[in-house]
């Protein structure tokens, strides 16, 4: 029996070897698609060789989850910093542009046009926080004081001034409290405004609820903290400082502040690399961060964001680079190896900084989600030598968008395979990483369901089954793909560009986030593997 059992494997084997010639002439792929071939990731698993690359069986390890955080805002109705005055802008009563010779990058007033006034929107506290004393503090000298009918019981001081603000917003009405500046002292400029409830100590950078929110994520990515899409350029000189209240803009929140939210949360960093930064900005925040969070904490560093996006300012960049150095006819191709090209460079800063603990250093490279993206990007040159882990976004559900459901119950029954093909992409993006020895995770995941009705799009959001979908895209990563699983985003309101959020506000109940609930459950099991 047993001569008999090697008999037939070592058949199977030579009908396995035979099939490989055979799908590689079947596997034609048009530069810029992504590979459905599902045989492709069915060799992989089998330990074929593919494109020239020795793959063993692609193990599927512990599954850990990571969150990307949205961006501190004012209008996001979640209070992310402490300072109420962060997160926001200055306005001008004329509406005209303000420029640097009136604000600086972080948002320090040097001067005002006689007869204008600036205006500037407090965040209001999250859920559970009714009716704070409010007290706000500055440096320099100017005329500012809080607006509109929420700022009750207003005291002046000779260190600023305290306020009630008024929590209690009836049929959903925002809660807004207005600082207006109608003057400043040219050599004395107001800066360093700060204001916070009376109750949270000066030294809090962050709301604790919302701190509190991201406790299990084993990692955080920064992406939109950095404000990494606009793509602004950067220098160390002019980067965002502890002290500005102008985050919303150039690199975004200051570095020393994502360390600090690092250390307090416990969880691992994901920091995005601006694009048009330069090599002293890029190793100054290297060091920074190595010299400042816990030797145990392993970092995750990315250049840009989604480099093969063409909704992103960076992608057409890195296209027209590439193009312009001849790295391929292929429009696409040609942006993806500038972004490999420039991803290497970028991230060699960082291994010399992190030379003395390489282990605690995830260099990553992101893609589309399939093969395609990922065969070119490593494929070219030596990039493969240079990175760690190569990271997707395995979105479910973009491919509904544009169907007209007659009920949630239709769009549901639509979503189950729309999870098993997006999660097969991956698998084919997993091979190949298996290829080169990488590590395959995400950068993104979830649902991608934006449609105009957004009464619909409430109701499948909130809908109990939103947490059904969830779970099975959860178990099918966690038994068949495994490793980081990180999800966009945090937090977000519903609205007509979809709703991202894991949660629609901080301290919004869990038996209300059929998301987030399935995520804390997953993150509450034992990894499968």
């Amino acid at each position: 029996m047993r001569r008999l059992l090697l008999i037939l494997v070592g058949a199977m084997a030579l009908v396995l070897v035979a099939a490989i010639p055979i799908a590689r002439r079947h596997m034609h792929v048009e530069a810029g698609m992504t590979n459905r071939h599902g045989f492709r990731a069915t060799l992989a698993a089998f330990g074929a060789i593919l494109g020239g690359h020795s793959a063993v069986a692609a193990p599927v390890p512990p599954t850990s989850f990571g969150v990307s955080l949205t961006a501190p805002a004012y209008y996001r109705k979640t209070r992310m910093l402490a300072n109420m005055a962060a997160a926001a802008w200055w306005g001008a009563s004329d509406r005209h542009q303000l420029t640097s010779d009136e604000v600086d990058e972080n948002g320090n007033v040097k001067k005002i046009a006689p007869g204008v006034t600036l205006t500037r929107i407090l965040t209001p506290p999250n859920v559970g926080t009714r009716n704070p004393t409010v007290r706000c503090t500055w440096k320099g000298k100017g005329d500012l004081k809080p607006a509109t009918r929420r700022a009750t019981n207003i005291r002046f001081d000779q260190g600023g001034f305290t306020f009630a603000m008024n929590t209690d917003a009836p049929n959903g009405e925002a809660v807004s409290v207005e600082l207006k500046l109608s003057s400043v002292d040219p050599s004395d400029p107001l800066r360093d405004i700060d204001c916070r409830e009376t109750t949270m100590p000066a030294s809090a950078r962050f709301d604790p609820q919302f701190v509190e929110s991201l406790k299990g994520f084993k990692v955080i990515r920064f992406m939109d903290w950095q404000d990494t899409n606009l793509n602004a350029p950067v220098t160390w000189a002019t980067r965002h400082l502890p002290s500005g209240i102008d985050n919303i803009k150039g690199d975004g929140v200051a570095v020393e502040d994502l360390i600090a939210l690092t250390k307090e949360t416990g969880a691992e960093p994901w920091f995005n690399m601006p694009w048009n930064a330069d090599d002293d900005y890029y190793e100054h925040f290297a060091r920074m961060v190595h010299d400042n969070l816990p030797a145990d904490r392993t970092v995750y560093v990315e250049l840009g964001n989604e480099l093969w996006n063409h909704a992103f300012k960076a992608a057409g960049q890195a296209q027209q680079e590439g193009q312009a150095a001849s790295l391929s006819s292929n429009a696409n191709a040609a942006g993806l190896m500038r972004y490999a090209q420039r991803l290497g460079h970028v991230l060699d800063i960082w291994k010399k900084v992190y030379a003395d603990r390489p282990g605690k250093l995830v260099r990553v490279a992101s893609c589309q989600n399939g093969d395609w993206c990922v065969k070119t990007v490593l494929g070219f040159g030596d990039t493969a030598r240079h990175v760690d882990a190569v990271a997707t976004a395995p979105y479910f559900g973009a491919k509904l968008n544009n169907t007209v459901f007659a009920s949630p119950d239709d769009l549901f029954a639509a979503l189950d395979p729309e999870i098993e093909r997006t999660l097969t992409n991956a698998l084919a993006a997993k091979a190949v990483a298996t290829q080169y020895g990488k590590r395959y995770i995400t950068y993104e995941a979830g649902q991608h369901l934006i449609f105009k009705d957004l009464d619909f799009e409430a109701k499948i959001e909130r809908d109990p089954r939103m947490y059904d979908a969830y779970s099975k895209y959860i178990d099918f990563w966690r038994t068949r793909i495994g490793d980081l699983m990180t999800f966009y985003a945090s937090v977000g309101s519903i609205s007509r560009f979809g709703a991202w959020g894991l949660v629609e506000y901080v301290g919004q109940p869990i038996s209300e986030t059929p998301k987030m609930r399935a995520v804390r459950d997953a993150m509450n099991r034992k990894s499968a593997h």
